[in-house]
């Protein structure tokens, strides 16, 4: 009688200690409901993280352009990993994004020297990290970008990316 409770009980502790190991490596949120592994989550949950402090990571532009309203991104960090160039302009800054009509403006930050000096070309692979900003004539004469850049940027979609951090990572110009 005796060594069957303590069957049933070690049986018990061996059923329940996957449960305690899988509720240590879940993270929980700031006000401790559990949330899903960060390894799942899609670029979807990573939009509607209460956290903005961290830039959220996105591996295709367009998730802000095409979203139905691109404005709700302004204001946010992002980090645009491994997107390629789809064309530059003359004052140094570059588009990313699909095509002509499905793009973001990608506006180097003057405070930051390195990025200013990076020269990308079309072709090239980049991350990007930066602010979501509104496309304006006023943005484009407070960050010195062309106003024809700045134009398609608003007509395109409506905002564009203050880089703060930029990095290259695959080069078609030699």
């Amino acid at each position: 009688m005796r060594s069957q409770r303590l069957l049933t009980l070690l049986a018990a502790l061996v059923l329940m200690l996957p449960v305690g190991l899988l509720a240590q490596n879940t993270p929980a949120s700031p006000d401790n409901q559990t949330m899903p592994n960060s390894s799942n989550m899609g670029n979807s949950a990573q939009q509607n993280s209460p956290n903005n402090s961290e830039p959220q990571e996105l591996i295709d532009p367009g998730v802000i352009y095409n979203d139905k309203n691109p404005g709700s991104w302004v204001g946010k960090t992002v980090t645009l990993k491994n997107v390629m160039v789809q064309d530059t302009n003359k004052g140094g800054n570059f588009w990313v994004g699909q095509d002509g009509h499905h793009r973001i403006l990608v506006v180097k930050a003057d405070n930051n020297p390195n990025v200013k000096a990076l020269q990308v070309h079309k072709g090239d692979i980049v991350t990007i990290t930066g602010t979501v900003q509104p496309a304006s004539t006023y943005a484009a004469r407070e960050n010195g970008e062309r106003k024809g850049s700045m134009q398609d940027a608003e007509n395109s979609s409506g905002v564009f990316l203050q880089a703060s951090d930029l990095s290259i990572s695959s080069s078609t110009h030699r």
